[in-house]
């Protein structure tokens, strides 16, 4: 059976075109014979070669070729003699003699009798040959004989009885189908002539329906296209009185500013003719004065003129006799030189008073103004007072909010002395009180109390904090105030009722704390 199996393996991959080691060669090609004492295939070239040299003459007859093959000559015999005697798995050099039947029937030679296999059950080949070949004998005898006895028709009878029964099986369903087929045949044309009835009888109640609803909906918009009607007459009167209103209240209005206008235009007339009397009377003020001074310098040149002539007369009684009279002119001449008349500047700016009864007595609100314009930049003010000499001073920050100031002004609002001042916060808060003829107290955010000097322009400063050891550092001072009999400073802060009093060297001195109704 061994054998069997190798050869159909060996055919198998004869036949086959894939490529293989050609055991000779070495190379992957199509093999065309198997040498069975090399155990392995060969090329046709390899194969040539084994046939004919003479070295490989013992090779020759343990070759099988595809040729063999094809021609079927191959018997069990003649490919069990293809195959050497097995060779001793101990010495492979030695063709087997023996079998181990201790070692299951393993090939031995004569020499392991003494060596591995000494005192094993050892058998010769061919009696173990012989024994299988009687007990062959024996079962394939057995075989025949059951054989014979053996009824091999019984199968044929049961296909012929299996078909028999399968036709009469086949016609009774068949029968039985078409009984069915008929009565459901019948059913499904009761079902149908039901449906019909129900689709006939749908289509007549749709048609119900719809006439119903159709009457319907056409009341309905009927009713609504009455409704609609209604609401845009009503929608259009309402939106015609209110319309009305409107115009009406427009045209009050428009009524109102033309009648503005018309009291613009005849007070401006009135304002025009004000100016002018104004000017008539400032020019009128403004020649007498000139005529007082073209007086003033006649005088002045006579008297010049007579003076210089008896100072240089040599005539004593002359002098003596007109000097007085010279002198009292003279006196009275300097007093008119001396006399002043500050009423020029008034009359040289001849300013117009606007009441709230200029320009058809429309309202004008007087707002103070917490923004002022010196040399071109925006100032916010933040505090205002006044000096000991009449100068008004003004604290706060420009626009730009980078720096805290300190401006004097005269009552003409020219800018006398101007002070920066660097503040650790953007956009500080600085406002002023007067604390004597020349000096006025300040405080700017966050924490800086000062003193300024109005006549060398100085500024003294301190930091609240580095005074007062428990300042919080999100506490700001608010304003400030003085005390003129004490020479005190007091300043206020930002939600607190507590009052910090400094003297004018800015040295701390204690705390006052509001009542608790001032919050």
């Amino acid at each position: 059976m061994k054998n069997l199996v190798e050869y159909v393996q060996i055919q198998q991959s004869l036949r086959s075109d894939q490529m293989r080691e050609c055991y000779g060669s070495s190379k992957q090609l199509r093999v065309t014979a198997y040498c069975f004492k090399c155990n392995d295939f060969l090329c046709q070239d390899c194969h040539n070669f084994h046939v004919k040299n003479k070295l490989l003459k013992d090779h020759q007859k343990h070759t099988l070729s595809l040729e063999d093959i094809e021609s079927k000559r191959i018997t069990i015999e003649k490919l069990a003699s293809m195959r050497d005697a097995p060779r001793c798995l101990t010495h492979p050099e030695k063709v087997s003699e023996l079998y181990c039947k201790t070692c299951d029937n393993l090939p031995v030679c004569m020499a392991c009798m003494l060596g591995v296999h000494k005192g094993h059950d050892l058998h010769e080949v061919r009696a173990l040959a012989k024994s299988k070949r009687e007990m062959l004998a024996q079962k394939l005898e057995t075989l025949e004989k059951v054989y014979k006895e053996r009824n091999l028709t019984i199968p044929g009878q049961a296909k012929e009885k299996l078909l028999s029964n399968a036709k009469s099986e086949k016609e009774i369903s068949l029968k039985m189908y078409e009984s069915k087929v008929k009565k459901t045949k019948t059913e499904i044309d009761d079902v149908e002539k039901r449906r019909e009835e129900i689709q006939l009888e749908k289509q007549n109640t749709e048609k119900q329906i719809f006439d119903s609803l159709q009457i319907e909906k056409e009341k309905e918009i009927e009713m609504v296209n009455k409704k609609y009607e209604e609401l845009i007459k009503l929608k259009t009167i309402e939106s015609s009185n209110l319309l009305k209103d409107r115009e009406s209240s427009v045209e009050r209005e428009l009524a109102q500013l033309i009648k503005r206008l018309e009291h613009f235009n005849r007070d401006k007339e009135e304002l025009l003719e004000s100016i002018k009397i104004e000017l008539n009377k400032n020019l009128k003020d403004i020649e007498a004065i000139e005529d007082h001074f073209e007086n003033t310098n006649k005088r002045f040149r006579n008297l010049q003129a007579l003076a210089s002539s008896i100072i240089a007369s040599e005539n004593d009684w002359t002098a003596a006799l007109c000097i007085p009279d010279v002198e009292a002119a003279a006196d009275n001449l300097l007093k008119d030189l001396k006399k002043v008349f500050p009423e020029l500047q008034t009359l040289c700016d001849m300013t117009i008073h606007y009441t709230q009864s200029s320009f058809g007595k429309s309202s004008i609100s007087e707002e103070i103004e917490t923004e002022i314009i010196l040399n071109n930049t925006y100032y916010n003010i933040n505090g205002l007072t006044s000096s000991g000499e009449g100068s008004i001073v003004i604290s706060g920050c420009p626009t730009e909010r980078k720096q805290a100031f300190i401006i004097v002004i005269d009552v003409n609002g020219k800018i006398i002395r101007e002070k920066k001042i660097t503040s650790g916060v953007n956009g500080p808060w600085h406002t002023c009180a007067s604390l004597s003829q020349t000096k006025v107290a300040t405080v700017c955010q966050p924490n800086t109390v000062g003193i300024y000097d109005i006549y060398d322009n100085s500024y003294t400063k301190r930091n609240i904090s580095d005074v007062i050891s428990s300042w919080p550092k999100d506490r700001f001072v608010k304003c400030v105030a003085t005390d003129p009999v004490n020479n005190h400073i007091l300043v206020g802060c930002r939600d607190i009722r507590d009052v910090y009093v400094f003297d004018d060297q800015l040295n701390y001195l204690r705390i006052l704390t509001l009542p608790e109704m001032i919050k």
